[in-house]
Parts: C-alpha cells; structure tokens; sequence
C-alpha cells in the first residue's frame, strides 16, 4: 500500500462516520437501561490517515506494524512488507467500532468476555481455550500518540456481508466493556499479517524440473508430452528407471514441476541469517522463457528454508500454440521482475508437504513392477 493509508481509505472512513449500521432486533439483556449506539473513537474516521504505526498484542506474543517510507513492514520480520489490505480493513474497522450494549466492568468478569489484558487473561471454560483469546492493539500517530487503545475479546456474531460484526472489547483506559459493532478481524499470529505472495508457476507452464541434492544426487523430471495414455503436462524421470521398477504415482512425478503454483511460507527472515552455500537446488524451466532456482535447506518438523530466484531466458522459450497458461514475453518478464523485487534477500520457511516436494529422489517416486503372470494352456 502506497503513502500513509491513502486517499480512498480517507473516503471510505469518512464514509463509515456518516452511515449507520443495521440494528439487530434482538439484543441480549442489557445490564443498564435502554443504550444508543455510539461511536467508541468520534473523531477517528476522519484521522485514519495520521495512524503511522499500529502495536498488537495477544497470547501469541507482541508485534508492531510500521509505515517505512510508502510501505507498512513488521520489524519483528526484518522489516517484512504487510498485507495492504489486512491493515486497511482493521485500521477501518477499528475507527468504525460502536458501542451498542455496556458489559462489566469487573475485572474479575473480564474473562469471560475475554478483555482481559492478554498477559493476565485466563480461558474460562474448555469451549473458550480453542478462541485466539483477548488482543489489544493500540493505533499511533507520528509522535507516538495513541490514537485508539483497546482490548478486542470474544467475538458474539461473525461478519456475514453487509452486516458486520458483534463482538467484546474494552478501552484500556477503561474499566467498563462494551458490545461492540464493526468489521475488526484481528489475526493473533504475526505471519498472517504478511503479504503472502510470492510467485505462481502452473505446472502446464513448466518444461522441465531439476533437483540437484547437496549429496550430488540428481532427479530430472521431462514433460510425457501425452505418450503412453498420460496427460500432456504429465511428467517423468528423464533417466532410465532401474530394471523391475515403474512410476508409483503420477500425482507425485507432477509434484516436483507443480511445486510453485501455490508455493506460500509459514515464516520469512533475511536469507543472510541462512547459510545456503550448501544447499539443494531445485530448478524450475517453463516453456514461456522463465528459469526458477530455488534453494532449499531442510528445517524442524520436516520443513525447509528456502529462496527463490528468477530469469528470463527467451532461448528457452518453446512454442505451444495449444497451451493457453503460457505467457506472452513481456508478461513472462514482467513476472520475473515483480517476483524478484519481493523476494530477492530473502529466506521463506515452507510446508513439509512443499519442502517434499521440491526435494524429491527418484527412489520415492518408484515402486516394483509386478510379474507378468505366465499363461495357462
């Protein structure tokens, strides 16, 4: 997201003050009289643009959001960008909130709600230790002022289209909670607020898959090309398979030349923290020009760091005509340039099942031939 929050969050913030939301007709009891529905933060909506950073906290742990120069990052990541539209719609949501009914304000009850502070709060049954738990986050201005600073607990209804959500939350200068109206989804987890993409290689694109292990072992997987019954963006060992041995899966052979397709990370940190001079390669070619590397070192729970790097070559391009996800030049090197300038420098945790398969051998995709059954006269 470029700038402060821009333009177009200013309009729609402003838009948000003036707009009343539906009414539900039935409310839970009130523990006062008759309550209308007031903005939490007045004069918010129209300050949103002036919100410079943003500080979560929740029973996963303390993160902060900042704007560096025209992008939000999170220095708990090394400066990792956010998702852009992950913080509009929560700074929004945030600016947005009203009051519709009072809650306790006991602290002793606070529990139950979950506004405590999160450091204190305890679940109060079984059901509420699958919730994420109260989260408080604070809006800051350049100067480190807060703008808003409060506690977002259990959620009573979930936003379902035009209508938003119902759920808990307390001021932190306050003691009274509140039942409260807006569009606020705060993810407790500090990845989930990061721009997950990376790059997207279909599998119909691809040419070929190398992967090169740090052993000096090698698997080499070709399109079939459709011989043998197979799909045309089916694929094979390019070596010769040891006598008495056949493909166990064709599913698994794709997986290798399918790995980038829906490639996302579980966590990110400067590839300089890595050492990766030893690592595996694995290399991705497609018929429209483009050459992926990625490096790979194996991690905890079966896991991989890795990086991935992209070119364009038009030596390797390789007419299709039938073949509709192919890209045309400018757009393979368009590709290549975007995917480069977000991942260049850095290291990306992946999945098992995506560290699998970027590091297959050829003996996991193999099985015993049965025997031919001698025929009877």
């Amino acid at each position: 997201m470029k700038g402060k929050l821009g333009i177009v969050l200013l309009v729609a913030a402003v838009a948000l003050s003036g707009v009343a939301w539906y009414v539900a007709d039935r409310r839970e009891q009130a523990t006062e009289a008759d309550f209308a529905a007031k903005p939490l933060f007045p004069g918010l909506p129209k300050r949103v643009n002036e919100v410079t950073a943003i500080e979560v906290e929740s029973l996963k742990g303390k993160f902060r959001i900042e704007l560096a120069g025209e992008n939000w990052v999170m220095p708990a990541k090394d400066g990792y960008r956010v998702k852009a539209d992950i913080l509009r719609k929560n700074v929004l949501g945030i600016a947005g909130l009203e009051s519709i009914e009072p809650r306790t304000d006991k602290p002793e009850l606070y529990d139950r709600i979950q506004v405590s502070d999160p450091a204190a709060y305890k679940p109060a049954d079984e059901a509420a230790k699958g919730d994420p738990g109260p989260i408080k986050v604070k809006l800051l201005d350049a100067k480190g002022v807060a703008l808003a600073d409060l506690v977002v607990g259990k959620v009573r209804t979930r936003e379902i289209g035009s209508k938003p959500a119902e759920l808990h939350v307390r001021l932190v200068n306050e003691a009274k909670s509140w039942l409260a109206r807006g569009r606020v989804d705060l993810p407790a987890d500090p990845v989930a607020w990061l721009d997950k993409d990376m790059v997207k290689i279909e599998r119909a694109r691809v040419a070929s898959a190398t992967i090169t292990h740090s052993d000096g072992d090698v698997l080499e997987l070709v399109r079939t090309n459709g011989e043998n019954g197979t799909a045309k963006d089916d694929f094979k060992p390019a070596q010769a398979l040891p006598e008495g041995k056949k493909l166990s899966s064709q599913y698994d052979a794709n997986s290798a030349p399918g790995a980038l397709a829906f490639i996302s990370f579980d966590d990110v940190a400067r590839a300089a923290a890595h050492d990766f001079s030893k690592a595996n390669r694995t290399e991705i070619v497609t018929l429209d020009g483009i050459r992926a590397t990625v490096r790979s070192l194996p991690a905890a729970d079966k896991k991989a760091w890795i990086t991935l790097q992209l070119a364009y070559d038009p030596a390797l391009v390789k007419e299709d005509k039938d073949n509709a996800a192919l890209l045309k030049p400018e757009a393979a090197q368009k590709q290549v340039e975007e995917a480069n300038s977000r991942m260049n420098g850095w290291a990306y945790l992946v999945s098992e099942y995506a560290a699998r398969d970027l590091l297959r051998r050829l003996p996991e995709l193999l099985e015993d031939e049965k025997p031919k059954e001698d025929k009877k006269d």
